[in-house]
Parts: structure tokens; sequence; C-alpha cells
């Protein structure tokens, strides 16, 4: 079997409910974790935000390198 390097991108379209728009940003980035919702009932309740919907609406391989020799 061989070994490849795959660069891959992902994107979401997530709804959040959040104090406002930067709280909003920050609390997505921060806590969506491999297209889920990765915080806490702690967490949520610390940044008084809640993730509603995670869709994903992109999942491309942009670039397939085989690996050589760990190269």
């Amino acid at each position: 079997m061989k070994k490849y390097r795959v660069l891959l991108t992902r994107d979401y379209v997530v709804e959040i409910n959040a104090e406002n728009e930067a709280e909003a940003k920050e609390c997505a980035e921060f806590f969506i974790s491999e297209g889920l919702d990765a915080s806490t009932e702690k967490d949520r309740e610390k940044y008084n935000f809640v993730i509603e919907r995670i869709k994903p609406i992109i999942n491309d391989a942009f670039e397939v390198e085989e690996i050589i020799d760990g190269k």
C-alpha cells in the first residue's frame, strides 16, 4: 500500500446563539472541531453561547502527493 499526503479543506455553515457577532465568530472558530461541537456545558455557560447547527458545505481535496521514503 502506498502513502499519500492530501491537502484537504472543509468548510461549514454554523448556526450559533451568542451575545454578539464577535462572540459568535470566536466561539465557532474555537469550539468547532472536525465538524463537531467540541464545547462542554461548562463552556456554553461560561461564554454564553449555544451551537445549534453545523452544516458541512465544502469537502475538497486539492492536492495529492505520494510520500516516498518519508520525504
